[in-house]
């Protein structure tokens, strides 16, 4: 069976071809396509096949990026926002927070959705789902001429307490449907079924903007390979069939980060590491995430400035990849990012520019020697030293630097960056980095990584088979998911002897549970996948009454027993016998994960090669350092510093005080010396 992964970045498209009945796999990476990212796709995916000698698969995994650069770029669709009469603000008052807490004068980025596009219709439901002010065909009427007049692409609907009783979206989503047919219809308590008007009126506005044009993606796509050929990598770390992806894009704004995460925490599992911080460095940005025992997740998403709350793998992004611009601020100082250069045109190493020029990080890493002239970057690219020095000679003749000295320094303030994303996913939330294993990918990621490990106080650094490709590899191992919720709103109180009720035979909790297994069975139904591979996940977010937070644990077992403990664990305290709230329920509906094939490397007989001596610049001078090209090790080699290990989908820089062994399968291990 043949299955390939794509992961679509911001730089690079990565191919990852997987053959299971001859235990081979085949990479393959080339320049993304941002105006037509299906290009890249599809021309990646015939070049794997050629180099495999195939004319045919079974299944492509794809993480996209298309619904995240619809909204980043403000190319999503026209959208209307409707929601109860009188709450049409809803998108622009938002919360009382404030992004800049000494600003006088806040000014938040407008909504992907005009103000006057966002039109209110007569009807009310209760908190208890009991209808207060019914929704009449004439309220009806009234939306549709004034949508008809905005001729919009796409409608969000986010009726007051929908979540509770969904009677009345149901009714003028149909109504709509019929009216504007071709118009993109979203509806709130499909898509979200849980309190928090903002928060769950802004996720149905998201999804409603990306979904026309991830649609027309999706049928590009399908018309080459095939709808049933066809899944897309999810933001909560499983696959989604197009269909799905379909009715709710929303859930692939986090696509290929999870990919790496989940390719990440895999190869960290066999090699016995269990906690593990990703770093995944790629051409524009930077997503790190935290593993202990297991992926995490979260409900707090943000894109656009918009709260996305569907589950997601828990990742933090910097603006901070190979891509990132160097410049130089109005107080004097050397910055990078968070702008890029993308991939087109590309670093000045690249010889796309034109003046006047803009330096990025992988210029530095050209000018110190970590990148050679002579080894393509991504098999296609021969990076053009002599002009990356020149720019970088401009940029450090404002700053009064040298030209390798503003390289050193281009490195470190992206460093700094990145070590500021792993102490907020880290000591931020009560984790000691120390006890943790980096592990570094992406196509820049593992030429940081010691350094980077260095300034957290980290030390050891794991660097996988493939780097440059493991969010397409993740993708291979992500299983089949589907996420369900449904509020409950129900106070659970203590007895008389302390003892709370029995959650799960409380009847409203049990008829919840119910319907939301026969929608994951359904969903299952309809994308083939056996019964025999189906596992089913609940979880309850509890509160204490009062608070504004919920906690998520699992459903089995005392899950109040559970909440207490890990509210103690989180913030030093439970508090015994005081009303708790089961907000949610939550399902998680999983297929089985496919297995990935990866070849042991074979032991080396006989002494290790010498490698390539090469330049490095280094504490103020170039010095010789060893150059490894990593296809040439093999399991049990012996790596020590002032070495770089070379690949096809990227570079490993391995500085003094640090040294490293290749395991069985080809991964860097890599540790502290002092």
């Amino acid at each position: 069976m043949l299955h390939i992964g794509v992961d679509t970045g911001g730089t690079f498209t990565d191919v990852v071809l997987i053959d299971r009945k001859h235990r081979r796999i085949v990479t393959y990476k080339l320049l993304s396509t941002p105006d037509n990212p299906a290009k890249a796709v599809l021309d990646g995916i015939r070049e794997a096949l050629a180099r495999a000698g195939e004319d045919t698969y079974d299944r492509v995994i794809h993480g996209s990026t298309v619904a995240t650069n619809a909204l980043l770029e403000g190319k999503g669709a026209r959208t209307a926002f409707v929601t109860t009469r009188g709450f049409e603000d809803t998108l622009w008052i938002a919360r009382q927070d404030r992004p800049q807490l000494y600003t006088l004068a806040v000014a938040r980025p407008a909504p992907p959705v005009p103000r006057t596009h966002c039109l209110g219709v007569a009807e009310r439901m209760t908190a208890e789902g009991k209808p207060f002010q019914p929704l009449e065909a004439s309220a009806i009427q009234e939306i549709i001429d004034r949508l008809q007049d905005l001729e919009v692409e796409a409608v969000a609907i986010s009726l007051l307490h929908s979540y509770a009783n969904a009677a009345h979206e149901r009714q003028l989503a149909e109504a709509l449907r019929q009216a504007l047919p071709g118009v993109h219809i979203t509806r709130s308590s499909e898509l979200l079924p849980e309190f928090r008007e903002y928060e769950r009126g802004a996720t149905c506005v998201v999804n409603a903007v990306v979904a026309p044009p991830m649609i027309r993606y999706l049928n590009q796509l399908s018309e080459t390979m095939g709808e049933h050929r066809l899944r897309i990598m999810a933001s909560s770390g499983g696959t989604l069939g197009p269909v799905q992806v379909a009715r709710r894009p929303v859930q692939t704004i986090l696509s290929g980060p999870a990919g790496g995460v989940v390719g990440g925490y895999a190869m960290g599992t066999r090699a016995g590491v269990f906690q593990i911080i990703t770093l995944d460095m790629g051409g524009t940005s930077t997503d790190v995430s935290l593993c202990d025992g297991g992926i995490r997740y979260t409900m707090e998403s943000e894109i656009a400035h918009l709260p996305v709350r569907l589950p997601v793998v828990d990742i933090h992004t910097v603006g901070a990849g190979g891509g990132s611009i160097a410049w130089q601020d109005a107080g004097g100082a050397l910055r990078v990012g968070p702008q890029s250069v993308g991939a087109d045109p590309g670093p000045v190493c690249y010889g796309k520019q034109q003046p006047p020029y803009q330096p990025a990080v992988t210029d530095a890493h050209v000018v110190l020697g970590h990148l050679r002239a002579d080894r393509p970057l991504g098999g296609t690219i021969y990076p053009d030293r002599d002009a990356a020095r020149a720019a970088l000679a401009t940029l450090g003749a404002s700053l009064g630097l040298g030209v390798e000295e503003t390289a050193e320094g281009i490195l470190r303030v992206a460093e700094a960056t990145m070590a500021r994303a792993i102490q907020r996913i880290s000591v931020q939330r009560g984790y000691d980095p120390r006890g943790y294993v980096l592990m570094p990918f992406g196509g820049a990621g593992a030429m940081h990584a010691c350094r980077l490990a260095d300034f957290v106080g980290m030390r050891r650094v794991l660097v996988p088979r493939y780097p440059g490709l493991l969010s397409a590899w993740g993708m291979l191992h992500a299983a089949p998911l589907h996420t369900l919720s449904q509020a409950v709103m129900r106070v659970l109180r203590p007895d008389a002897t302390g003892n709370y009720p029995n959650v799960h035979r409380i009847p409203e909790v049990q008829r919840v549970m119910q319907q939301l297994r026969r929608k994951a069975e359904a969903l299952f139904e309809s994308e083939g996948i056996p019964e025999e591979e189906r596992q089913y996940e609940f979880r309850f977010d509890l509160r204490y009454r009062g608070q504004s937070y919920e906690l998520s644990v699992p459903a089995e077992g005392d899950p109040l027993q559970e909440f207490q403990q890990q509210h103690e664990l989180l913030y030093g305290y439970y508090a015994s016998g005081k009303p708790i709230e089961l907000v949610n329920v939550r399902l998680y509906a999983r297929g089985t994960a496919p297995e990935v094939v990866l070849e042991p490397l074979p032991r080396r007989e006989g002494a290790m090669p010498e490698g390539e001596e090469i330049e490095v610049y280094e504490s103020g001078a170039f010095r010789p350092w060893r150059y490894l090209d990593r296809d040439h090790l093999r399991a049990g080699d012996v790596l020590t510093g002032r070495t770089i290990v070379g690949e096809y989908s990227a570079t490993t820089v391995i500085p003094p005080h640090w040294q490293g062994k290749v395991d069985t399968y080809g991964q860097l291990h890599l540790w502290r010396t002092v």
